[in-house]
């Protein structure tokens, strides 16, 4: 009796020992939908992107990922909600660099609910070029153009982006100083109601990602003026770099878009996420619309992703820095 009692507490030990790890051997659970959140507005670059994803990773985990938009505060409304969530694996936000950083890095919202310990990357899945950007029946018909009128008018040149302290937003101060010029920023809650203020007359010109530009500039409805990278885009090779332009002093910039969990989420889901991610990537219809819309694919994995990041802080810490004297 006394050794059948012995062996019935140390199963009873050994199964509560084992349950955590066949919960997650099990994840994603059957009938359960995983959410991913997109920190921006519908229509806008990362948003479509998320979307030419989400059916792959259904794919590959076997349950419904959902989309959901989350936008305002340049992505700080998005990634507070998931910095709270439950780290179970069914709550996931698409991080875009240097955006996110910049959260956390602007000492003005560090009592924010996001800090940088709040996520773990997942992994990363593309990279999106800037460029400066007008209307296609636009008076600027180069960069050169629209340097010599921002300059004839101090500040009064609008140059749309994405949100405060978006990447768009970096890129504006990129150009301003890079340029030696001073514009007048507006700052929009996505890369969606940017390009139609574009359109629609209401500014000047916008620094914006390619993967929100590539239709409109086949339609002619806009004209690319110049690549804010150090080599012309493979998808876009008519359009000069910055450089290339006359003004080898504006700094290149780009976002970058990957998948990320709330901190605490176990790392065999982060594992089998990871792994999710990296087939998606290697979709040929995926790689042939992404290349249509003009944005690279990048895969790098949790470890990988963590490394990048690290180094994005660094970069962009002083840019945070004069977005914040910009405001005052």
């Amino acid at each position: 009796m006394r050794k059948s009692l012995l062996f019935s507490i140390a199963g009873a030990g050994m199964l509560a020992l084992i349950a955590p790890v066949l919960a997650q051997n099990a994840y994603p659970e059957k009938g359960r939908t995983i959410t991913t959140i997109v920190p921006s507005t519908a229509g806008g670059g990362t948003d479509t992107a998320a979307r030419l994803m989400a059916p792959l990773l259904e794919k590959e985990l076997g349950v419904p990922v959902e989309i959901v938009n989350k936008p305002g505060a340049s992505m700080q409304i998005g990634l507070s909600f998931v910095a709270a969530a439950k780290p179970d694996g069914y709550t996931l936000i698409w991080s875009v660099l240097p955006t996110s950083a910049s959260i956390y890095l602007d000492p003005e919202r560090n009592s924010s609910t996001f800090k940088r310990e709040s996520l773990i990357p997942i992994g990363l899945y593309y990279g999106a070029p800037f460029a400066i950007v007008v209307k296609g029946d636009s008076q600027y018909k180069t960069l050169k153009d629209l340097v010599d009128a921002a300059k004839a008018n101090p500040g009064k040149l609008k140059v749309g982006t994405s949100g405060f302290m978006a990447t768009g937003h970096f890129a504006a101060l990129a150009f301003e100083s890079g340029a030696d010029v001073k514009t007048a920023t507006v700052n929009f809650q996505g890369g969606g109601p940017q390009l139609n203020a574009l359109l629609g007359g209401h500014i000047d010109a916008t620094t914006q990602s390619m993967g929100e530009l590539m239709s409109h500039k086949k339609a002619g409805t806009i004209r690319v003026l110049a690549m804010m990278s150090e080599q012309r885009d493979e998808h876009m090779p008519d359009v000069p770099t910055t450089a290339e332009a006359g003004f080898p002093k504006i700094e290149p910039i780009g976002s970058d878009i990957g998948l990320s969990a709330p901190a605490g989420t176990p790392p065999e889901i982060i594992q089998r996420l990871t792994e999710a991610l990296k087939k998606g990537t290697e979709d040929q219809a995926l790689k042939a619309r992404m290349a249509e819309l003009g944005n690279t694919l990048e895969y790098k994995d949790s470890r990988q992703y963590v490394e990048f990041w690290n180094q994005v802080d660094k970069r962009y810490k002083p840019l945070v820095e004069a977005a914040r004297k910009q405001a005052k």
